[in-house]
């Protein structure tokens, strides 16, 4: 069943002085968190073994070391971490909400092959965008067997039209999570609608069908994850 999550609203738990986080999906294929790391703040911890880990900035700023490198991580910023890397996130200006996505969840193994390049940061503003007019839809890539070389876990920024409308699905082989980013989305979750906005996210497990679309007739966007990254989308209709 589809699982819809208050990111914003989520419990933490402190885990370092400054810092809290807030687990919200514990599933097959991923492990997601919230971090609110607040300024000043400083999170440490590993890759685990076999996966990759995914960082997005929600609001705030970080400074992320990992793999002998150093950034900055602004609103809208990804990040993308080797297994076995040691990463650290210290709290910026101003506190900041970075979610975390570990795919394949620790201790679960997956015959994909996996990033290699230590740490890579990317600033969505400054991604080539993908228009697809015909879906009334756009798309910037983030974390793919294209882009970073990785086939644990498929990531990206999708944006829709007030018009824009996707059909009741299903992805017989991936976990799919969609986090608000803007406006308002019309899910159809367990046969039911569902409106969500910024401050959510939705968990929908393999075979879950799904459908999309503006809940207000304006624009909106979400990050959207596939987990593994080689999904199948299948219709229902």
């Amino acid at each position: 069943m589809g699982t819809i999550v208050n990111y914003d609203a989520a419990e933490g738990r402190p885990v370092t002085n400054g810092v809290t986080l807030a687990v919200l999906i514990d599933s097959a294929e991923m492990h997601v968190s919230l971090l609110r790391v607040a300024s000043p703040g400083r999170h440490t911890a590993e890759v685990p073994s076999g996966s990759d880990q995914y960082l997005f900035v929600i609001g705030g700023d970080v400074r992320i070391d990992a793999a002998g490198k150093t950034g900055t991580m602004g609103r809208e910023t990804f990040a993308i971490v080797q297994e076995g890397a040691r990463l650290t996130l210290t709290g910026g200006a101003a506190a900041a909400k970075v979610l975390s996505v570990v795919v394949p969840p620790p201790g679960v193994k997956r015959a994909t092959s996996g990033f290699r390049d230590g740490v890579r940061v990317m600033v969505v503003k400054d991604l080539p965008v993908v228009d697809l007019p015909e879906e009334k839809k756009q798309r910037t890539y983030l974390a793919s067997r294209s882009t970073v070389g990785s086939e644990r876990g498929h990531a990206m920024i999708v944006r829709y039209t007030g018009d824009t409308v996707t059909k009741k699905h299903h992805h017989p082989n991936a976990e799919s999570m969609f986090v608000m980013l803007e406006g308002y989305v019309r899910f159809l979750v367990n046969n039911k609608e569902e409106t969500l906005g910024a401050g959510q996210a939705i968990h929908f497990p393999i075979n879950d069908s799904h459908g999309l679309r503006s809940a207000d007739g304006n624009e909106l966007s979400f990050l959207e994850f596939h987990v593994p990254g080689a999904f199948v989308t299948q219709y229902d209709e």
